[in-house]
């Protein structure tokens, strides 16, 4: 009986020390961050990491707003991102418990509905000669759920300092970044106290959507198959390569992101080289991945 006493009261001291061992503070954030996509005013590296996905990741807040950046300098984990999409998942361990939810969609399915849902805009870009690349370049954007001022679909164009908001990364192949700002009222409401909320505990779960190497596969085969249907299109109707053929080419270059090389008119450097690395990461499966950490608020002092 004295065995299963102390084995019982060992249980107990692990699982407590466990469980605050487990409990993260967020880092007190003293001057407002840009949120750009370009994370350098955060200073320092991030302060987690999460070896399964290869993720490092900071969550700051001051006396309005919680911060949180995640960064991959892996080029599977960047691909995955994009291509996959992904989910922040936010659980304010009151009574009852609150949820929150910022969804990623994959990059392909923002493209394509774009495209979809802009197809005479875009004829008309191809006949307006002094259109450039970003006129039709798709606007990041995510999916909000479960907060008290805000829902449904934002894009990285929203700027308000009062409101949600996120940026990307430029393209590079060095390093992706995810920034995001989020007003603590859409979390607690307008009459919160700072000291009072950050007694309560806050889950944040990241979960990293499985790209297969089907579906990779098929993504990109399809957009292979559109670029060459409208590449040959143009050879064959235009008259040439010097003629009708040439300005297809040049117009269809500006579309799907410079397919045809650096030395065709409307290529663009540099893209070549992140199609063969998306064509890379079709060697193998990217499956689910998901990390979680349980933090609370800084109160600054």
């Amino acid at each position: 009986m004295k065995r299963f006493i102390q084995y019982l009261l060992l249980a107990i001291i692990a699982c407590s020390t466990g469980v605050s061992a487990q409990i993260s503070s967020s880092k007190w954030q003293k001057q407002v961050l840009v949120i750009d996509g370009d994370g350098s005013d955060w200073g320092t590296l991030p302060r987690f990491f999460n070896a399964e996905s290869n993720v490092q990741y900071e969550i700051r807040n001051d006396d309005r707003n919680l911060y949180l950046i995640l960064r991959s300098t892996d080029r599977a984990t960047q691909i995955q991102l994009l291509r996959a999409g992904f989910t922040i998942r936010f659980k304010v361990k009151s009574q009852p418990p609150a949820k929150f939810s910022i969804i990623f969609p994959p990059k392909n399915m923002i493209d394509m509905s774009h495209m979809r849902n802009s197809k005479d805009d875009r004829n008309q870009i191809l006949l307006d000669k002094t259109a450039t690349k970003t006129d039709i370049r798709a606007i990041d954007s995510v999916r909000l759920d479960g907060f008290q001022f805000e829902s449904g679909i934002i894009t990285s164009e929203n700027k308000n300092a009062n409101n949600i908001c996120f940026a990307k990364s430029k393209e590079n192949p060095q390093q992706t970044s995810y920034e995001l700002q989020i007003p603590l009222r859409d979390f607690y409401g307008n009459d919160f106290v700072l000291a009072e909320i950050s007694k309560m505990p806050v889950q944040l779960q990241v979960e990293i959507n499985d790209l297969s190497k089907q579906t990779s596969r098929s993504s990109m085969s399809g957009r292979r198959g559109e670029r060459g249907g409208r590449g040959m299109s143009g050879g064959m109707n235009g008259g040439g390569m010097r003629g009708g053929g040439m300005n297809e080419m040049d117009g269809g270059g500006r579309m799907e992101g410079g397919e045809m090389g650096e030395n065709m008119p409307g290529g663009e450097q540099g893209e070549r080289p992140q199609l063969e690395e998306s064509n890379r990461a079709n060697d193998y499966s990217m499956t689910r991945k998901s990390f979680n950490i349980n933090f609370n608020l800084s109160t600054g002092n």
